[in-house]
């Protein structure tokens, strides 16, 4: 050996085995027996090895691999320190040995760490065909889902076009059983009526009567002490003094809405002029209670405009994560290069390695190149199952990602004030006086709608469960009150103003009840009647009317205002309590309200319409003067007036002339066939007049309904003719 090379060879076992003094000279063994050295760890890295100490690794080193961890246990196990070897029993030969085996050892490591390379290569590969499988398996869902969604959408079109026609059906269902209800009513009413006549023909027959009775018996005293025995037969007449409550259960529109009044209350469906006279005789302390109306109307309190987002495009962005993954593979790239760089030179090196001459100094250089080999190959193998993982990571991970850009965008959030009320008449009969008050009960909520919310807003549900609907503002509306207590009722009733009534006359006039027929001569002689009504209508002048400077038109007493949640228009009465209008001033309205001109409100229903007349009859509990109908041939260029409420311009009167009569289309034509009978006008008709009346003098001739709107067009208005008019009301 040259000079030189024995030089650096021994410096190198110098500072090797310098290093090895200074560490603890722990070992570790494996299951392989092979036997590697610890350098700044303290446990071996595999939890399977043993950790040896220096003299250990000496007395076991000649063995066989196979055999070093059973010698390792009997070597522990035996406490005789005679045959214990030192550093100066290890020879070259034993150095020779480990070196060989350490070389085998590297060897079967790299094939070890091939073999695993491969099979990581294939469960990667199987994996990435299951990733692919379960990517198609997701994708073919994905589709399913969409079709099942597209299917049930259908479905719920469909289920929705069902519930449309079924709430069509039952809303005839309804009209027609308010319709019978109505006409059940009107017969009872008849009924009543036929008996109450034939109740006072009776009484008129009975008076005639005992009139005569008396006349013949006038000179007779003993007619008078008769008559003194009944007087005091009735003042034998026991009389109940508690407050005694009866409600009227008369069935006005909308009844089923009213609320339940708890308490002790008797209630009547049918109050007869004589069970009425019997109530006041048998009570002396009497409260009436008569439902008048029940309305239901929403005002938009105020409006606010809110702001919310919209995705309008997509832009493109840099993936950090793909950046990220380019620079760990270049990193992790460039450490398995240099792991394997030093494994590769400590293999060298262990091949190459020239004895010094010392066995223990051979062995130590041999083992420790054998373990810097080893964790260098472990290490490169480990870097490059990471690098595979980071290239398939990278292979499926995109350049750009998607960005979705969002822009602004404005809805409108309505502030609706809802409110129903129960409208009540109540009657008092109290210390031989009658009184008549107002009451009315009432129930608020506030509602907030919102308008024009985008479906594209990612915060579409939860801004549509945040506000309220029409519907729920409509639902609200049509709820039935909630039950009140009667104290209640009194306790407003006697907390509003009262009018006292002059007696019976004013009770039966406001009861609709026919007056008592004035006494005979005899019924006058022998009356012992101790009161007598001294009071007198007295004129007093107002000054605060506010129409002295204007006379209003009669006519109007017959017109109203008619008011839906969508807007207004006019109507005018054909009977005592029916309403005639248009059929597109009521459609789709869930509550109707009718305002006369006294400022008076009542709500109203719809008993019937005719689409392709444009016609609507409403019921109402308002009392109005109907109108009287033309039945003769009108005469074209005649004078006719429009009455109703242009733009919301309450009870005006536009005048102009008859241009013609002629079939048109009405406005729900589908067909443009044009066979409906008009009188076209140009009497100013605006959005407000539709459904008010068209006279000529005192008469009606015809419905207000439409006009004709262009930029070259002027003064064509239209009326439905008072001939297509009747029809409809025949029906």
């Amino acid at each position: 050996m040259p000079k030189f090379l024995k030089i650096t060879v021994s410096s190198f076992f110098i500072i090797l085995f310098t290093t090895f003094l200074n560490a603890e000279e722990n070992f570790c063994l494996d299951n392989d027996g092979l036997i590697l050295p610890l350098f700044d760890e303290t446990e071996c890295l595999n939890s399977n090895d043993l950790k040896i100490t220096k003299n250990e690794f000496i007395n076991i080193i000649n063995f066989d691999e196979e055999d070093r961890k059973v010698k390792l246990k009997d070597f522990r196990n035996n406490k005789n320190t005679e045959n214990l070897k030192s550093e100066d029993d290890i020879k070259v030969v034993d150095a020779k040995k480990i070196k060989d085996e350490a070389i085998n050892k590297i060897k079967s490591n790299k094939i070890k760490q091939e073999r695993l390379a491969k099979e990581n290569k294939k469960k990667k590969i199987q994996e990435l065909k299951k990733q692919e499988r379960l990517a198609k398996e997701n994708k073919r869902k994905k589709i399913q889902k969409l079709k099942k969604q597209e299917r049930l959408a259908k479905q719920n079109e469909r289920k929705k076009i069902q519930k449309l026609k079924k709430q069509e059906r039952l809303a005839k269902q309804n009209e027609r059983k308010k319709i019978q209800e109505l006409k059940k009513q009107e017969k009872l009413k008849a009924k009543i009526a036929k008996k109450e006549e034939k109740e006072l023909q009776d009484e008129l027959i009975k008076e005639q009567k005992l009139a005569k009775q008396k006349e013949n018996k006038l000179l007779d005293t003993s007619v008078a002490k008769k008559i003194r025995s009944k007087e005091k037969e009735d003042e034998k007449l026991i009389i109940n003094e508690e407050l005694k409550i009866v409600l009227l259960n008369n069935k006005i529109v909308n009844y089923n809405l009213l609320p339940n009044i708890d308490g002790k209350v008797e209630i009547i469906d049918n109050l007869l002029k004589n069970e009425f006279k019997d109530l006041i005789k048998k009570n002396s302390n009497l409260a009436l209670i008569i439902p008048n109306d029940f309305e239901s109307f929403s005002n938009n309190v105020s409006q606010n405009q809110m702001t919310s987002r919209v995705v309008t495009g997509i832009r493109q962005i840099p993936n950090p994560a793909y950046k990220r993954l380019e620079m760990e593979i270049r990193d992790t790239e460039q450490k398995a290069y240099m792991a394997k760089r030093e494994a590769e030179y400590h293999e060298a090196s262990l091949y190459n390695q020239q004895s010094s001459g010392v066995g223990w100094l051979d062995v130590l250089s041999a083992v420790a190149t054998t373990g810097a080999s080893i964790a260098h190959q472990n290490k490169y193998y480990d870097l490059q199952n990471k690098l595979t993982n980071l290239v398939n990571q990278y292979s499926t991970t995109p350049m750009f990602l998607d960005k979705e850009v969002f822009s602004p965008y404005n809805y409108d959030v309505v502030n609706i004030k809802s409110e129903k009320k129960a409208h009540y008449d109540l009657i008092r009969f109290k210390d031989e006086t009658f009184s008549k008050g107002k009451l009315s009960i009432d129930n608020q909520k506030l509602f907030q709608v919102a308008y024009n919310i985008n479906p594209q807003d990612k915060r579409y549900e939860e801004l549509s469960k945040k506000y309220h609907t029409m519907d729920n503002v409509t639902n609200w509306e049509k709820k039935k009150f909630e039950n009140v207590k009667v104290d209640t009722v009194l306790f407003k009733f006697n907390n509003s103003s009262k009018n006292q009534l002059e007696g019976l006359k004013d009770v039966y006039a406001f009861l609709n009840y026919e007056p008592d027929k004035k006494k005979s001569f005899w019924s006058k002689l022998f009356s012992f009647d101790s009161k007598k009504d001294t009071k007198k209508n007295k004129n007093t002048a107002s000054l605060s009317n506010t129409s002295t400077y204007e006379i209003k038109d009669k006519r109007f007493e017959s017109v109203v205002v008619v008011k839906t949640n969508s807007g207004l228009g006019t109507g005018f009465f054909i009977s005592e309590d029916e309403i005639l209008t248009n059929y597109h001033v009521i459609e789709g309205a869930m509550t109707i309200s009718v305002v006369n001109k006294n400022n008076k409100r009542s709500s109203a229903v719809v008993l019937k319409s005719d689409m392709k007349r444009d016609l609507a009859l409403l019921k109402t509990n308002m009392r109005g003067t109907p109108v009287k109908f033309y039945t003769d041939q009108l005469k074209q260029g005649e004078m006719v007036e429009a009455l109703g409420h242009p733009k919301g311009r309450k009870f005006s009167l536009t005048k102009g002339w008859i241009s013609a009569i002629r079939k048109w289309d009405s406005v729900y034509s589908a067909t443009g066939t044009k066979d409906v009978l008009f009188i076209q006008t140009d009497a100013a008709i605006n959005s407000g007049n539709s459904g008010g009346p068209l006279f000529y003098k005192d008469k009606v001739v015809g419905v207000n309904t439409q006009k004709m709107v262009d930029t070259d067009i002027e003064g064509m208005n239209f009326a439905v003719h008072f001939s297509e008019v009747n029809q409809f009301l025949s029906r």
